[in-house]
């Protein structure tokens, strides 16, 4: 059975200056905009040309180009904790359908339209996550919870467009799931073989 899922949304942006009152103000690009269903957008190696990645240390270059988060998990967050998050709460470029970071493995390849993209790591949930959104516990939640989305790096890029399949066309690891990742990183105690 074909591994697929649709992308339901693309969101891109730039760097503003965000002051929460708590911390100096700071650069970030995470509040990012949906684009159009019908924008084609050109994806290279750095991801969306029309995106940017304010803190390239922690966050963008070929190996985090693209943030995925799952749809499955804003119900979730809603279901458990009584949070109503707005769509791209998580800053993330896509948000996919049908799967989560219990069914990506590292190193997975994906066909979308044109561009080839492969799972690259977890995304490490930083504080910038409660303080654009001013929820004080939410960074702590996607922590707790395991629930981080991933990072592709484009193989080959193209151009994309809302609506698009994901389509997984090689997998080499299918027993290192992103949250089997997040398991042993966030609890190495208890994911440790004997």
């Amino acid at each position: 059975m074909a591994i697929k899922s649709r992308i339901k949304n693309i969101f891109c942006g730039k760097e503003q200056k965000i002051d929460d009152g708590k911390r100096n103000s700071y650069k970030t690009s995470y509040k990012k905009t949906r684009v159009s269903k019908n924008e084609i957008l050109i994806v290279n190696e750095f991801g969306f040309t029309i995106d940017t990645q304010s803190d390239k240390s922690h966050h963008g270059g070929i190996d985090k180009a693209v943030c995925v988060y799952s749809q499955k998990y804003y119900p979730y967050f809603k279901n458990k904790y009584d949070l109503s998050l707005s769509a791209c709460a998580f800053g993330e470029n896509f948000t996919i359908e049908d799967l989560d970071d219990s069914e990506v493995c590292l190193g997975d390849k994906f066909q979308c339209a044109e561009v080839i993209f492969e799972v690259s790591q977890p995304r490490q949930p930083c504080w910038k996550i409660s303080s654009v959104l001013g929820i004080k516990s939410l960074t702590a939640l996607i922590v707790k919870e395991h629930k981080t989305g991933f990072y592709f790096r484009v193989i080959k890029g193209g151009y994309i467009q809302i609506g698009n399949e994901l389509e997984l066309i090689s997998r080499d690891y299918p027993d290192i799931t992103i949250e089997h990742i997040n398991q042993c990183s966030f609890n190495a105690k208890e994911n440790q073989k004997i």
